[in-house]
């Protein structure tokens, strides 16, 4: 880091030409006293002093030039440095101020934001710490986490209680296709029996007429000893349609071809 207070090299070469500069002056003022006097002979030993002494100052401003040349183009190019460096923490300083204002702004929204599960009926807290499993506690850390643990229990939850639903529907399909079928076999069975009324009002009739007692009751024994040795039908089952009542052999033989009267 450039120590701000330590003079530079610049101003180091600048100071020595500086002062390189008053002895050329002193010189130069010696010299015109004394070519100014009148017939003054300068002695040779002291001419070739003086030419030494301004040879070695331009030689000196030389190098002091050439130094301060280098010096000058070595402080630009710090410069240079310096402002790139300057100009990339203003920019990286520009771009975090702009950040901060964007999250400041999203901040902002988000906390003024409505979102749907504000309308969400929940379980409450309790709730959830009693029945949510561990893994959803767990990472319940934070009242974000929390509300996030809370959603993905509530969307478990529902998702139980809809295939619940699902298969108490599926149940009641079956239950209802059940009835319909029992409720179909009924009214068939019904039918027969209505028909099986009609037919044995008609066989009455029949019998009433002179049919034989004892011939009518050994039918009726044997057709209730055929129904009943019959398996019982379960509820559900296809019934099978019942056989209309056979006449008596007395009743046919009496309501046969009628007798001739001689």
């Amino acid at each position: 880091m450039m120590d701000i207070d330590a003079p530079s090299p610049v101003d180091r070469a600048a100071a020595e030409i500086g002062a390189l500069c008053d002895r050329v002056e002193a010189l130069s003022g010696a010299i015109a006293g004394a070519t100014g006097q009148p017939h003054a002979q300068l002695e040779a030993q002291q001419q070739q002093r003086l030419i030494d002494e301004v040879t070695g100052i331009f030689v000196r401003l030389r190098l002091l030039h050439r130094r301060l040349s280098e010096g000058k183009a070595a402080q630009a190019a710090a410069v240079d440095v310096l402002r790139r460096d300057a100009d990339a923490l203003a920019l990286a300083l520009e771009n975090r101020q702009s950040e901060a204002a964007y999250i400041r702004r999203e901040i902002a929204a988000t906390q003024t934001q409505q979102t749907i599960y504000q309308h969400i009926e929940l379980a409450s807290e309790a709730e959830f710490f009693a029945q949510a499993p561990p893994e959803l506690t767990r990472a319940a850390d934070s009242p974000h986490a929390l509300m996030l643990a809370r959603l993905r229990f509530e969307i478990a939850q529902r998702d139980r209680l809809a295939a619940a639903r699902d298969a108490a529907r599926a149940r009641r399909d079956e239950l209802r296709a059940a009835k319909r079928r029992r409720v179909e076999w009924l009214e068939r069975v019904d039918g027969r029996l209505q028909a099986y009324i009609k037919s044995a009002r008609l066989l009455g009739l029949v019998l009433s007429a002179g049919a034989a007692p004892g011939a009518a009751g050994a039918d009726a024994g044997a057709d209730a000893d055929a129904d009943a040795a019959k398996p019982a039908a379960r509820d559900g089952d296809e019934q099978p349609e019942p056989q209309p009542p056979r006449p008596s052999r007395a009743a046919s033989s009496r309501t046969g071809t009628p007798r001739r009267e001689t």
